[in-house]
């Protein structure tokens, strides 16, 4: 199957209106890491409205996220062939619909169709509106904008916990729902007024249907997988089986594409070692940083009596200090090469996790928890600006899309291995959150010494000096 496609490669933005493309493609990507957290505060009034068990409820999560993270890859190549502007649009426009109907939703089947929609919509619009950035940037604007891009990617999971406690309090859960309506509107327009159809060029690609949909199936089933591990262990029968079918169905992606012209996923992707090293890396930082949140949160609101708000706002430091070091520290470490930040980065993240796990019973929020977000916020600002512009900077014009798909795709994949894996010394022992918690954190540092060993191993070896970053 073959399409038209705007690549737009090259075509900056007009002075004028790059504010307005940093509106439209950031504000659209602080949305969707709301979506991802701030249904998970009002869940207990959502449950109490329409009479769900915690097993139901948590669908309301778990099918944004499967949606989310099975469609990635396959949104990325759809940006690549019909043109990222107009895939974003349409992915905004999804999420929007989809909130007016799960936020209206009489019941919980149509509730969880708005969901699942939901996820859809973010997974077309996340990656092409990064590949908007990576193409309509020039190299003076690119640094800056990565960091916005990234300071919103960590800010949102936090923020998201904060608005959704805030408006399940001032109304009721649906209100955590329907406030994409009017912004997802604003940025569609927007987006209309300054994205649409500007300056791209045409050519024609196949689709590679066949192996888009072994890898929406692929995905699908490890993400499904790894829910299923983070709620009922890995001895689970229906946790081993769709990771399993997710091997099995790699293998098929891999077979499929070593056949065709046009692969989904091109060998080059992964040709450079700098790039392959960021996508690992990525994961990694992801599988640290959602068990962080997921964890510190049964923490705090378990041992240290906080309410949802309450947790939301002690977790909000966390994203503050991505907030200042993505717009702050990074113009102090430009000078500084791209692999040398990120390492320093990483380094900050593995002290900060390490001096988390001293928390038990008796630790307090202010000496024992608030000076270590601070200071992994720091590490996490540092460090995510870099991953991405080693990531889509290296990448050739016509794979930037898949190569945002491989990306976000690493970042959800990743969250959800954190989660899952981390779930083994949580409720380990005699599973009290003040006796599980300090295993937790030493775990998440052993993953954090993991991603150094990677960094120096695909960034510092012998044949990287060539590497542009």
């Amino acid at each position: 199957m073959t399409t038209e496609a705007e690549t737009g490669a090259g075509a900056g933005a007009p002075p004028r209106a790059w504010g307005l493309v940093l509106v439209a493609v950031v504000g659209a990507e602080f949305m969707l890491q709301l979506d991802g957290t701030i249904v998970a505060v009002a869940l207990p009034d959502l449950q109490a409205r329409l009479g769900l068990g915690i097993a139901s409820a948590s669908w309301v999560v778990n099918g944004f996220f499967l949606a989310f993270g099975g469609l990635l890859l396959l949104a990325g190549r759809l940006g690549d062939v019909l043109g990222y502007r107009r895939v974003f649009l349409a992915g905004i426009g999804l999420v929007t619909v989809a909130s007016l109907v799960a936020g209206l939703a009489p019941n919980f089947p149509v509730l969880l169709i708005g969901r699942i929609l939901q996820g859809a919509g973010a997974a077309v619009a996340g990656p092409t509106g990064l590949a908007l950035l990576t193409v309509l940037a020039t190299d003076d604007r690119r640094q800056r904008a990565f960091g916005l891009y990234s300071t919103v990617t960590g800010l949102g999971a936090s923020a998201g916990m904060v608005l959704g406690g805030v408006l399940t309090w001032a109304g009721e859960w649906r209100w955590s729902l329907l406030v994409n309506v009017p912004v997802g509107l604003a940025i569609v327009l927007i987006g209309l007024r300054v994205l649409g159809g500007r300056g791209a060029s045409t050519t024609r690609r196949p689709l590679a249907l066949p192996s888009a949909l072994l890898v929406v199936a692929a995905l699908t089933a490890l993400v499904y997988g790894l829910v299923r591990a983070a709620d009922h262990g890995w001895g689970d029968t229906w946790t081993l089986v769709p990771l399993i079918l997710f091997v099995v169905l790699v293998a098929a992606v891999i077979a499929v594409d070593s056949r065709t012209a046009e692969p989904l996923l091109p060998k080059r992707v992964f040709a450079n070692r700098a790039r392959v090293g960021g996508f690992v890396n990525l994961l990694l930082l992801a599988a640290v940083l959602t068990s962080f949140l997921v964890y510190s949160n049964q923490y705090l609101h378990t041992v240290l009596g906080l309410t949802p708000l309450q947790t939301g706002l002690a977790i909000l430091p966390f994203g503050l200090a991505i907030l200042a070091s993505t717009q702050f520290l990074t113009k102090v470490l430009a000078r500084f090469g791209l692999r040398t930040r990120a390492v320093a980065g990483l380094v900050l993240v593995l002290g900060a996790v390490l001096w988390l796990s001293r928390l038990d019973g008796s630790s307090s929020y202010a000496a024992d928890v608030l000076p270590q977000i601070i200071i992994l916020g720091v590490g996490v600002g540092v460090a995510i600006v870099p991953f991405n512009m080693i990531v889509l900077s290296t990448a050739a014009p016509e794979d930037t899309g898949v190569t945002a798909g491989l990306l976000q795709t690493s970042l959800t994949v990743g969250g959800s291995i954190g989660t899952a894996v981390l779930l083994i010394p949580f409720t380990s022992g005699s599973g009290h959150v003040a006796d599980t918690i300090s295993d937790v954190f030493l775990w998440g540092a052993a993953i954090a010494v993991v991603q150094l060993l990677v960094a120096a191993g695909f960034w510092f070896g012998p044949g990287t000096r060539t590497d542009p970053t």
